[in-house]
């Protein structure tokens, strides 16, 4: 009799195993179509958008006939009777229903999407305030769908358990983006002057010279009211010099580490601090006591952001520029044309207005003629993702939703204990960032009692070239002696609570810091160490990774070693450090 059982058991998880290959397949294939979907570039224009809803389409079909195979196996549905394979079979079916509400709501979102995006679009300056707030409101609803789609994996086994942990994260993280997207937008309307007229600073930051972000060489005052919008000035911040430090409070700890810099004084070092929330307030205070102006709060935008606004406007004539400038050749022009030939200490007034000038048609052209909203809005989600794009507003209950929705504020704003920064400064006043290659590498020990050791190395590599002339771009200058040397400052902040040695309190996290001068052609590297104590909560090790805005993205590679413990999925992780990455492995001993 047992061998009878043992043949027909065999017999139903063959029949099972055969029913079930075509629908894997489909769900295969699926997934990676919603997967593909799930990137900002799917939304950035109609014909993005409409070839992102025919793939949620193909993928909502695919799982639709894979639901039907399963639920229509003979085979399959004797696995209820069988213990530990009702389990799996149960597993299956949510596995693939939740998949298909995902489709299914990402499809009501996405033509709710292109219907704002006819009705609302970014017209001679008018801006769709209303569409926004719908768009924000079917964003929130659609977060909500994706939350319900998280159940347990525990009881499943080998790849089935796997495709549920990570339909899991899927669902977390759209759901999370969703919501975030929909914070954002509600606080549009006041933001973009809806409820009575708003004047912003517009800081312009320069990646071919360093800080945290690009130093602020130029600036801009844009105003919103009516709704609508126009540039009303801009120029050098040597315009606007200060005689005498702003009255900005310096916490103790950006005190400690930038204080010699002068960031309430010197335009340039004002954002040396990662923390915008600072920096946007220091701003504003330095704005007002140059020019005897009051602004409503501040807007940062770098080189790489500009060219992600570019995609939308189009290419631009700029006065007194032979080419065109365009999304492609933006960065090159700005950051590394216009200082080629020009000899050390020379006048820089008419390079400085250039960046000043693509701003400000930029702008110009967003204020004229017609633009699609959601391309416009995507673009700068882009752009905000890697830091490209910051806000700050001296109203407290906008300043609080942009810190929550990562559109500003400092690295610690969330998980302030499992976060991690690491930015390369410029310690001169050259323009050597445009060659300067920086990478870092984690490499992560948990030990037996959940404590996690990252050593975080900085490599530095100057890519300028070996035994130029001297010029503005490569120096030398006061502080350097060779054409091309780079004088780099290292800086390191490690999570709250953590212990890292010779730190600094500073913008809610630990820093260390360290100078050297790479010469061209060379690198340099700093290592830091980091404990963090009790790291492994809910049977998981996080890390939030918080990157630095330069013209390229630093690569980043993450080293997980756990002897003693069981990883579930890979322990290494690899790739462009051009967003907020959050790292997280499941660990059981």
């Amino acid at each position: 009799m047992a061998v009878v059982f043992v043949i027909f058991v065999s017999v139903g998880l063959a029949a099972a195993w055969y029913d079930f290959r075509p629908a894997q397949a489909e769900i295969l294939a699926a997934r990676g179509r919603l997967e593909q979907a799930n990137k900002t570039s799917a939304f950035a224009t109609p014909e993005a958008r409409a070839k992102t809803r025919a793939q949620v389409a193909q993928a909502n079909a695919e799982l639709a006939s894979a639901r039907r195979r399963i639920g229509g196996s003979f085979a399959l549905s004797l696995w209820r009777f069988l213990p530990g394979l009702g389990r799996q079979r149960a597993g299956l079916i949510t596995l693939v229903d939740d998949s298909r509400r995902g489709s299914a709501a990402a499809l009501v979102l996405l033509d709710r999407v292109q219907s704002l995006a006819e009705q609302g679009q970014l017209h001679d300056g008018v801006l769709p305030l209303d569409g926004l707030q719908q768009l924000g409101a079917e964003a929130g609803r659609a977060g909500t769908v994706f939350r319900a789609l998280r159940h347990p994996s525990a009881g499943l086994w080998g790849s089935l358990g796997r495709a549920r942990d990570r339909l899991n994260d899927v669902t977390a993280s759209t759901a999370k983006s969703l919501t975030t997207a929909s914070q954002a937008l509600a606080t549009t309307r006041g933001f973009l002057g809806g409820d009575g007229e708003r004047r912003y600073l517009v800081a312009m930051e320069n990646n071919a010279e360093m800080r945290d972000g690009g130093a602020v060489l130029s600036y801009g005052e844009i105003r919103f009211g009516d709704g609508r919008f126009q540039l009303d000035a801009h120029g050098s911040v040597t315009d606007i010099k200060l005689a005498a430090a702003a009255s900005t409070p310096v916490p103790p700890g950006t005190q400690e580490v930038f204080g010699s810099i002068s960031p309430t004084t010197l335009w340039q070092s004002v954002n040396a601090t990662p923390d915008f929330a600072w920096s946007g307030q220091a701003m504003m205070d330095m704005y007002r006591q140059a020019t005897g102006q009051t602004v409503d709060g501040v807007i940062a935008i770098d080189v790489p952001g500009l060219a992600d606004l570019l995609r939308v406007v189009g290419p631009l004539r700029i006065p007194g520029v032979d080419q065109q400038v365009t999304a492609a050749n933006a960065p090159q022009f700005l950051l590394h044309d216009l200082y080629e030939g020009l000899p050390p200490h020379s006048d820089q007034g008419l390079r400085k207005e250039r960046l000043a000038d693509v701003t400000t048609e930029v702008i110009r052209r967003l204020a004229t003629g017609t633009h699609d909203m959601v391309g416009t809005g995507t673009a700068l989600a882009a752009a905000a993702a890697g830091r490209h794009l910051q806000l700050w507003s001296s109203h407290s209950d906008e300043e609080r939703a942009i810190v929550e929705t990562g559109l500003g504020g400092g690295p610690a704003a969330v998980d302030a204990d499992r976060t991690f920064h690491v930015a390369v400064e410029n310690r001169t006043g050259t323009k050597l960032d445009y060659y300067v290659k920086p990478s870092v590498r984690q490499d992560v020990e948990l030990r037996n009692d959940g404590t996690a050791v990252v050593r975080t190395t900085v490599t530095v590599d100057n890519q300028a070239p070996a035994g130029a002339p001297p010029s503005y771009a490569l120096g030398p200058d006061e502080f350097t002696k060779e054409p091309g040397d780079y004088l780099a400052w290292l800086l390191v902040w490690g999570p709250a609570g953590a212990m890292q040695p010779a730190s600094t309190p500073e913008s809610g996290l630990l820093v260390s810091e360290g100078v050297a001068t790479v010469g061209p052609g060379k690198t340099r590297a700093l290592t830091v160490e980091t404990t963090i104590p009790g790291a492994v909560r809910g049977g998981r090790l996080t890390l939030r990774l918080v990157p630095q805005a330069r013209l390229d993205p630093m690569p980043l590679e993450v080293h997980l070693s756990a002897p003693g413990w069981d990883i579930v999925g890979a322990a290494d992780w690899r790739g462009s450090w051009d967003q907020v990455r959050r790292l997280s492995w499941q660990v059981r001993r």
